[in-house]
């Protein structure tokens, strides 16, 4: 009974997405604003038709393998020779920029809310990611230069497990009371390699099995079944020994995208057949995912936290994210940086599936302050999504940021 109601339940998402799709691009407006809006309609708050809860098995089997290959489709698309001009700048927002993002949060979190600043770094932590699911197929419809795109999809892909290890380690510290960096520096260090390992190892495995120019080249055809395989088989492994799925899938597209790099050849025709199959499963991943994030939304604790979290928002988007790229993107002068490039990166920060799923573990272990952090993340989807991905297009063409379709990379 519980496999019937998940397929229907997975039925009727799949088909709220396909309806949005339509009536997103019938209004002009973002996909992924009405596909949360279709959620919360047919969810348990409103017509209760369909219901997909975070902690559910349905929804953890959805932002696993579906969230993996979205950042799998992504790092498809990123020249590794792009991103290593702008390595140092990736490396800072990666790394410090998501503390620096936190902390910034919990200074106006801690003072409008009233808790302790334990709490508030927590806040802050779960908000400091970005969204891979967002950026993604938003950035391919905006044409925007390979530079500026690939940078802030990378910064996607690694910054998710930087903004989950240090939000548990806060949890942890709330919980506890006490704040130690070992642990949760170890369990850092620990996902990090072991992803980017285990996504290399995969990704060379893949690309060899895909390839037209080697003998074992033996999906080169009909490389959907291998990519499904292959990005779920890397993922589970990495969650049982303690690395980051998430940067797996990543690192593996990154490998696949540029086997050429790697002395592996692969068909024009072949590459075409890869990349549709890869952008087709991704877009049912997107439906299913931002729909599920409509189900989920918190009404209750989002109207108690709403006005609150206004003045959040605004220090969020406006305050946070724009000090966090230029105090990290000025010491990269090898990226050579222009100040118009800055100003879309400091614009450019959504949040949805990643913050969504960890701000819904803090509330189901129940940590204090949780409530706080589902409404916060709640709030910034609809936020980023309303303000800026709804004006990327605009700002980037005024910027002068966009680019012909067939146009080379730079």
């Amino acid at each position: 009974m519980q496999v019937a109601q998940i397929l229907f339940n997975f039925g009727v998402i799949l088909g709220a997405g396909l309806v949005s799709q339509l009536v997103a691009r019938l209004l002009r407006i973002p996909e992924m604003i009405v596909l949360i809006a279709a959620g919360a309609l047919i969810g348990p708050s409103v017509l209760g038709i369909a219901s997909n809860p975070l902690g559910g098995m349905g929804a953890q089997l959805l932002f696993n393998i579906g969230v993996a290959m979205i950042l799998f489709h992504g790092g498809i698309g990123i020249s590794l020779r792009v991103i290593s001009r702008t390595a140092v700048g990736l490396g800072l927002l990666v790394l410090p920029g998501v503390a620096l993002t936190a902390f910034i949060v919990a200074l106006v979190v801690a003072p409008v809310f009233g808790v302790g600043f334990p709490i508030a770094l927590m806040v802050g932590a779960v908000l400091a990611a970005t969204d891979p699911a967002i950026l993604i197929p938003l950035f391919e419809r905006l044409n925007l230069r390979p530079k500026i795109s690939q940078t802030v999809i990378a910064e996607s892909a690694f910054n998710d497990p930087v903004g989950t290890v240090l939000t548990l380690a806060v949890a942890g510290a709330v919980e506890s009371g006490h704040f130690t960096l070992s642990g949760p520096a170890l369990d850092f260090a620990k996902e990090l390699v072991l992803g980017a390992l285990i996504g290399v190892v995969a990704g060379l495995l893949l690309s060899y099995l895909v390839a037209s120019t080697t003998r074992a080249g033996i999906w080169d055809e009909a490389p959907g079944v291998a990519i499904l395989v292959v990005v779920a088989l890397a993922y589970f492994s990495n969650e049982q020994v303690g690395g980051s799925g998430y940067l797996a899938a990543f690192v593996m597209g990154l490998i696949v995208g540029n086997m050429e790099e790697f002395k592996l050849g692969h068909n024009e025709e072949h590459r075409r057949l890869l990349d549709g199959f890869v952008s087709q499963v991704a877009e049912i991943a997107t439906l299913l995912i931002f729909v599920t994030l409509g189900l989920n939304l918190p009404f209750g604790t989002l109207e108690k936290y709403f006005l609150g979290g206004l003045a959040v928002m605004a220090v969020f988007i406006f305050v946070a994210r724009p000090v966090t790229v230029l105090a990290c993107l000025l010491p990269d002068r090898r990226g050579k940086w222009t100040p118009k490039e800055m100003l879309f990166l400091s614009w450019c920060r959504e949040t949805g599936v990643i913050p969504t799923a960890v701000a819904g573990l803090l509330l189901a272990q129940g940590v204090q302050g949780a409530g706080i952090a589902v409404s916060m993340v709640a709030l910034a989807v609809f936020s980023t999504l309303l303000l800026q991905a709804t004006t990327a297009g605009f700002l980037a063409r005024r910027l002068g940021l966009t680019e012909n379709p067939g146009s080379a990379p730079g």
